[in-house]
C-alpha cells in the first residue's frame, strides 16, 4: 500500500508502512529542502550546458525526482531494491519527468565506477564510507555527501579510526568534529584521484551530517587541498583548545601540555581545519530557499544563514556549559557576543548549537568575559 505525499512542489508516493526494501525518511525532509536550494545554486554560480546528477541509493527516489522536477538536471536514480526500483518509476511518471529522469536498479558503486557525474549524491542508512571510493572516483564537479553514524564520528562510541582513519575526541563541540573529521575522510579520498575539494555548505542537524562540496581536478590543487588537513588539541581538565597543521605535526611543534593548567592535551583528527562552507554559496542558497515552496523553508533558512555569519573556528564554546562549570548563571549569549568583540575578539553564534558561539578568545581571556557580565 502506498500513499501520496508532497515535499516542495513534487508529489511522491511512499509505502504506508515503511518498508524495508523501500527505504524513506520523513525526517529528512528538511536536508532535501537545503539540497534542493543549493543544487539550484551551484547550477547558477558554476553554470554548464547540461548537469548530470545522480542520486546512487534513492529509497522511494525522493530526493532524486525533486532534482528532476524542482531544478531541472538530467537526472540518474537508483535504488538495488527492486521494489524501490520499481517506485522510482512510478514517481517520476507522477512528476512526469521521464524526459530528464532515468531509474536503475543497480549495485550504487558499480554504477558509480561505470559512469562519471558532474553532482553525486550519496546519502546512506549510516556511513558512507562503502560507497566513498566510487563516489570520488565517479564524480566531475559535486559532490553531496550524508553520514547518520555520528557516534563514531564524533567520539561518543569507538570505530572513529576504524571507519573514517581519524580519532574523534567526545568535547562539547562534537558536532563540529564529527563534520570536521568526515570532510577530512572525503578530502583524503578524492585526493587518490587527483582531486581536489572545496567545502561550499557543510552543516549538522539531529542525527545526520550533509556536506556540499565542489571539486576540482589536478593533483597540485589535490596536494593543496591535503594542506588544509590538520588536528584539534583539547584538554579536558580547563577546556583550552587550540588546531595546528600536518606540518607542525610533522616537525614535532606541538605543546602536548597545556598551556594553562599543564596537564595533558589530547589529540584529534585528522581533521578539516579550513572553512567548511562558502560564504557566496551560501548566500545563493538562501536566495533559493527565500523564493521557493518547501516544506521546512524557516528551519533551513535559520541553518544557512547562521552559516553565513558563523566564523570559520574549527571549535566552539556552549555558553551553559562554560557558566555552569563556572557556577554563574549564563547571561544572554547576545551579551557576550557583544563584549567579546568589544574587547578586540571576533565572536559568532554557530548553527551547530542554538547555545554556543565561536570566538578566537582563549578560554581563559571567555572566563573572564563571562565573569564581568
Amino acid at each position: 500500500m502506498f500513499s501520496e505525499i508532497t515535499e516542495g512542489t513534487t508529489k511522491v508516493l511512499v509505502p504506508t508502512h515503511l518498508a524495508k526494501s523501500i527505504f524513506y525518511n520523513p525526517k529528512m525532509e528538511l536536508c532535501r529542502d537545503i539540497d534542493i536550494a543549493s543544487i539550484a545554486a551551484f547550477a547558477t554560480l558554476y553554470p554548464s550546458p547540461s548537469l548530470t546528477y545522480i542520486d546512487a541509493l534513492a529509497g522511494t527516489g525522493m530526493r532524486g525526482v525533486r532534482v528532476a522536477n524542482e531544478v531541472g538536471l538530467q537526472v540518474t536514480i537508483n535504488d538495488r531494491s527492486t521494489p524501490a526500483y520499481e517506485l522510482i518509476q512510478r514517481n517520476i511518471a507522477l512528476n512526469a519527468v521521464e524526459e530528464c529522469a532515468t531509474a536503475y536498479n543497480e549495485n550504487a558503486n558499480v554504477l558509480l565506477i561505470q559512469t562519471r557525474y558532474d553532482l553525486v549524491d550519496i546519502d546512506p542508512f549510516g556511513s558512507p564510507v562503502p560507497f566513498l571510493d566510487a563516489a570520488c572516483k565517479s564524480v566531475k564537479r559535486l559532490l553531496l555527501i550524508t553520514a547518520t553514524d555520528t557516534a563514531p564520528l564524533c567520539g561518543a562510541h569507538t570505530g572513529g579510526v576504524r571507519t573514517y582513519g581519524a580519532r574523534p575526541l567526545n568535547t562539547e563541540y562534537h558536532a563540529e568534529m564529527g563534520t570536521r573529521i568526515l570532510l577530512g575522510a572525503v578530502t583524503r579520498e578524492l585526493g587518490r584521484y587527483d582531486k581536489a575539494i572545496q567545502p561550499l555548505l557543510s552543516y549538522a542537524s539531529a542525527h545526520f551530517i550533509r556536506l556540499i562540496a565542489r571539486v576540482e581536478r589536478g593533483a597540485k590543487k589535490a596536494d593543496e587541498s591535503m594542506q588544509r588537513l590538520g588536528f584539534v588539541a583539547h584538554c579536558f581538565s580547563c577546556g583550552h583548545r587550540f588546531a595546528f597543521s600536518y606540518a607542525d605535526m610533522l616537525d614535532l611543534n606541538v605543546e602536548n601540555t597545556c598551556a594553562l593548567c599543564g596537564q595533558k592535551m589530547r589529540i584529534a583528527g585528522p581533521l578539516y581545519l579550513h572553512p567548511i562552507k562558502k560564504k557566496e554559496f551560501c548566500e545563493e542558497v538562501h536566495e533559493e530557499l527565500a523564493k521557493r515552496t518547501l516544506g521546512k523553508k524557516r528551519e533551513a533558512l535559520k541553518i544557512v544563514n547562521t552559516c553565513i555569519l558563523e566564523l570559520d573556528i574549527p571549535f566552539y564554546y556552549e555558553h551553559h556549559a562554560l557558566c555552569k562549570a563556572l557556577k554563574i548563571p549564563p547571561p544572554p549569549i547576545s551579551s557576550l557576543l557583544d563584549t567579546l568583540r568589544s574587547a578586540g575578539f571576533s565572536a559568532s553564534r554557530t548553527h551547530f548549537s542554538d547555545t554556543a558561539i565561536k570566538t578566537d578568545a582563549r578560554i581563559d581571556e571567555l572566563k573572564r568575559i563571562v565573569k564581568m557580565l
